[in-house]
This record gives C-alpha cells, sequence and structure tokens, in this order.
C-alpha cells in the first residue's frame, strides 16, 4: 500500500512540471525547456567541430562566452543583436532573442541554453528553423584554456539536396567558424592582459 501510494505520488510530480521557458522569476534557477528544443534530427544534422588554445582562465573564456546571448558580441560576426527574452539569465532554459546575419540576411531568432555548467561547458538552440545548436566545452590547462565548438545545423527537404547543401555549405560555416574562434581568442586574451595590466 505504502508502496503504491509512493508512485502514484511520483507520476503526479512528473505530469505537474511545467514544460514552460518563463516558469522561473529567479536569476541562475534552470528552467523545465520546451519538449524536444534541444533535440536536432541526427539524419538531417550537420555538424562542424573547431576548437582554439585561448592563453587565458578557464572562468575568463566562459565568462566572456556566457554573455555573447544576453549583448552583442564584438567577436562572433553571426550576431548582430543579443538580449535577454525571459525572466532568467545564466542557466538551462534561459532565453535570449538574436537578430542574426546569415548569408548577409537578417533574420530574427531565439535561442534557449540547453546546457550551462559554469567553466564547462554551455549549448544553446537556435529554434527557428533551420535549427541550429552551438556546444561549447572548456578544458582548463596550464596555461589557458581549451576552446571546442561544435556547430550542429539541421538541414530541411530531400536528401540529395541535403548532401549538395551540406558540400557547398561545409567550407562556408569551417570558415566562418574559424573567424569566430580567432575573433573569440583575440578578444578574451585582450582582457586577460588588461586585467593583468599589460595593455
Amino acid at each position: 500500500m505504502t508502496k503504491r501510494n509512493r508512485k502514484s505520488k511520483k507520476r503526479v510530480s512528473r505530469h505537474r512540471k511545467s514544460p514552460t521557458v518563463l516558469s522561473s522569476t529567479k536569476t541562475g534557477e534552470n528552467t523545465p525547456l520546451p519538449p524536444g528544443v534541444a533535440k536536432l534530427d541526427p539524419d538531417k544534422i550537420v555538424i562542424t567541430t573547431k576548437e582554439t588554445f585561448i592563453e587565458a582562465p578557464v572562468e575568463l573564456c566562459f565568462d566572456t562566452l556566457s554573455k555573447q546571448l544576453e549583448q552583442p558580441p564584438q567577436w562572433d560576426p553571426i550576431i548582430v543583436h543579443a538580449w535577454p527574452a525571459s525572466s532568467v539569465r545564466g542557466c538551462i532554459g534561459a532565453v535570449s532573442q538574436l537578430i542574426l546575419n546569415l548569408g548577409g540576411k537578417e533574420r530574427n531568432s531565439q535561442a534557449v541554453i540547453s546546457r550551462y555548467r559554469p567553466n564547462e561547458a554551455i549549448s544553446w538552440v537556435l529554434t527557428e528553423k533551420p535549427k541550429v545548436r552551438e556546444d561549447w566545452q572548456l578544458q582548463p590547462k596550464s596555461r589557458g584554456t581549451l576552446v571546442r565548438v561544435n556547430f550542429a545545423q539541421e538541414l530541411n527537404g530531400w536528401a540529395l539536396g541535403r548532401l549538395l547543401y551540406k558540400v557547398m555549405r561545409q567550407n562556408r560555416v569551417e570558415q566562418d567558424l574559424d573567424r569566430m574562434l580567432t575573433q573569440f581568442k583575440a578578444t578574451v586574451e585582450g582582457i586577460n592582459q588588461s586585467s593583468m595590466g599589460g595593455g
């Protein structure tokens, strides 16, 4: 009888969880993600991975990176404008409104943070199609931080069209990521040198 009661209580509590992103008003408190927001179709995604070494502590790298969705970063050529759009910031479920420059065209989208581990990892998903996810991982080293980004884009349409798009776009995506990481590295190392009195 007690086991049955416990099971039914567990079922009820699961169903009562709110799927909305804006349920919390406390800064830094994780909120539930809408169903499927962080999932991309594995049969339709193209993933590009890049990494760079930054001569700066992991805390500074993460702090600079995590502010990317709260104000337009000078080091990311794709984000034109960014501002918080939810009552939570710096946590899973935080939402930002973005204006993006994609291939010379401006587009509105929302970004939802789907993973947030301070000084280790942060991921976000652009909710408008084509769906995009950026996964960032940071690893402290003796003289700085190794930063790795996975850029996953979900391609719609028929299989041959997706293959052609992948072939044509892969080089452009790799160049964009190289430029972004180069500018990110320069920005963080500049801040680090200034804080140490070197600039």
